[in-house]
């Protein structure tokens, strides 16, 4: 990798996984593992604008931000009422339109309208190249759901942010330490594949470039000025999901491994927020950053 050094806490990097494909290091301080891919054509800066998100893929995916905007504005609404939030790649826009109703001033963010919710379209702010940063002087707080992993250097990018001025930053990302992330690490260490680059999407246009430990992000964050002041464990997957799925219900189909993949995700997932590898962290600038 050309990267030596962890961008989480500048620890040394050790491989993990070397190919083609994609090449994985792991991280011997914080245990983050980052990603790096070669140069494609195929790298899509619209990750929107690709076939198989198809119309009942698409309806899944927005009932399940809607459920899970309700459980972050349950958890961290009070912090969110503080002032204007920005709802970073927001896609469809479901989460905007939730908290909206719960009298949250929000608006969203992304590069593309393509699948945008026509009733946020007078509360959108569209940027024109990837991970660009808008003005940010009317918000207080920036959201990222499922976002930061997709960016192949966070440190760069947040300390852009932190030069906004921004004052609070709520973020939702995959956790290495999960049941599903830690079985794909394991056989990754012996020699299969597989499941990892299922969980990066190393075959997607938006693939995952880190997969995060707490202790990284935290890591991270404090080094752009930055204090972690709660976290919640939250369902990334729900029952809605498994019918509606690429490949079902005449969409494009998946092949017998990665279906096999995603059943086992979505069965582990479903069985409780507990068994999630996913959690929400809210953190606030630090006192004289």
């Amino acid at each position: 990798m050309k990267k030596d050094l962890c961008y989480c806490c500048s620890s040394p990097l050790a491989p993990l996984n070397q190919s083609v494909i994609v090449e994985v290091a792991q991280c011997r301080g914080c245990g983050s593992l980052l990603s790096e891919y070669p140069p494609a054509e195929s790298r899509e800066a619209d990750p929107w604008h690709i076939g198989n998100l198809t119309p009942s893929f698409l309806q899944a995916l927005e009932m399940r931000r809607a459920k899970q905007a309700q459980r972050i504005t349950a958890h961290f609404g009070k912090a969110l009422r503080r002032g204007k939030l920005l709802d970073y790649g927001c896609g469809q826009g479901a989460f905007v339109s939730y908290v909206r109703s719960q009298g949250i001033d929000g608006k969203g963010c992304d590069i593309s309208t393509r699948n945008l919710s026509p009733e946020i379209a007078s509360h959108f702010v569209q940027v024109s190249e990837p991970w660009e940063i808008p003005p940010l002087g009317e918000f207080t707080s920036i959201s990222f759901l499922d976002v930061l992993e997709h960016i192949d250097s966070p440190d760069i990018f947040l300390g852009k942010l932190a030069e906004s001025g921004i004052d609070q930053v709520l973020i939702k990302v995959p956790m290495l330490r999960g049941p599903i992330g830690m079985f794909a690490h394991w056989l990754a260490r012996r020699g299969k594949v597989g499941l990892l680059h299922r969980l990066l999407l190393v075959d997607e246009p938006a693939p995952h470039y880190s997969f995060f430990t707490s202790k990284g992000l935290v890591k991270l964050f404090a080094s752009r000025g930055f204090r972690l002041v709660d976290s919640v464990r939250i369902a990334d997957v729900g029952p809605e999901l498994p019918n509606r799925l690429r490949g079902m219900q005449g969409e494009p189909s998946l092949s017998a491994s990665r279906a096999i993949t995603t059943a086992v995700g979505l069965g582990l997932a479903m069985i409780s927020p507990l068994w999630s590898d996913t959690r929400v962290f809210l953190f606030q600038r630090s006192q004289g950053a």
